[in-house]
């Protein structure tokens, strides 16, 4: 009789797990969508709190050079750029994710 409990309780255990990994798997979209968001929104914070404060000229020393500044304002907006694209792949992702061809 013993053997019949630890083979239930097994059986149980089993059909426990597979419960898990199925809820799981149903909430994954959801997982996922939540980090598509996140990513989004910090490619939202870094490109208005951080490239675009310091493409403004004042937000700098103001012995700072032109040609510098010029630089510095080429690079940001490179790095605007890439955040733009980035934006576009995670909206890509989550169309996707939703069901759209995107």
């Amino acid at each position: 009789m013993d053997t019949w409990i630890l083979c239930t309780d097994e059986a149980h255990e089993m059909q426990s797990t597979e419960r898990r990994k199925a809820t799981d798997r149903r909430r994954e979209p959801e997982k996922i969508a939540g980090i598509l968001l996140s990513a989004l929104d910090m490619e939202d914070e870094i490109a208005h709190s951080v490239y675009r404060d310091y493409l403004n000229r004042k937000n700098w020393p103001a012995d700072l050079k032109d040609e510098t500044f010029e630089r510095i304002r080429e690079y940001l907006t490179t790095l605007l750029d890439d955040t733009d694209r980035h934006r576009k792949i995670i909206k890509h992702l989550q169309s996707k994710l939703d069901g759209n061809d995107g």
